[in-house]
């Protein structure tokens, strides 16, 4: 994936689609790991603690992998708007974590802790739909590396 701005105009166009797509399913990604956390119960009737545990950690990593994702976006030069919607990303992310997380604490203690914020992290790492940006972030950083160790002048 070439920086943005420098490929030809066809190539340019697949190349904000697929920042786009990373984003998105990104963001996606950290929703459904909430959802089904929280919001559907195989085995009980509702959501204990470690449930909630469980979606502050996803909604925290997903904001942090959109906030690095910003990082990546403007150093592949992608345009600004993208950047806003990954940063809005990251704000509702970040908002469902920390919701998560204070809804946790309201939750009577019934039964032990049997999961924690690290599951949420992990899910999040693990599901697909996160390995698009966490490519995007690896392309950007090889981007800037070899940017930085070019011979040729800027």
């Amino acid at each position: 994936m070439e920086s943005p701005s420098r490929a030809p105009g066809g190539r340019r166009v697949l190349n904000v689609v697929a920042l786009t797509v990373a984003v998105t399913l990104a963001w996606l990604n950290g929703l459904v790991v909430r959802m089904v956390s929280v919001d559907v119960q195989f085995f009980g009737e509702t959501a204990d603690r470690s449930d909630y545990r469980v979606a502050a950690g996803a909604g925290l990593m997903t904001a942090a992998l959109l906030l690095l994702g910003m990082v990546a976006l403007l150093v592949l030069a992608a345009p600004r708007w993208l950047q806003y919607v990954a940063a809005a990303g990251a704000a509702t992310q970040l908002a469902l974590g920390l919701t998560a997380w204070w809804s946790s604490r309201a939750v009577e203690e019934t039964v032990a802790l049997t999961k924690s914020v690290w599951d949420g992290v992990r899910a999040v790492l693990l599901l697909p739909g996160s390995w698009p940006l966490l490519v995007v972030l690896v392309v950007a950083a090889v981007t800037l590396v070899r940017g930085r160790s070019s011979p040729a002048p800027r």
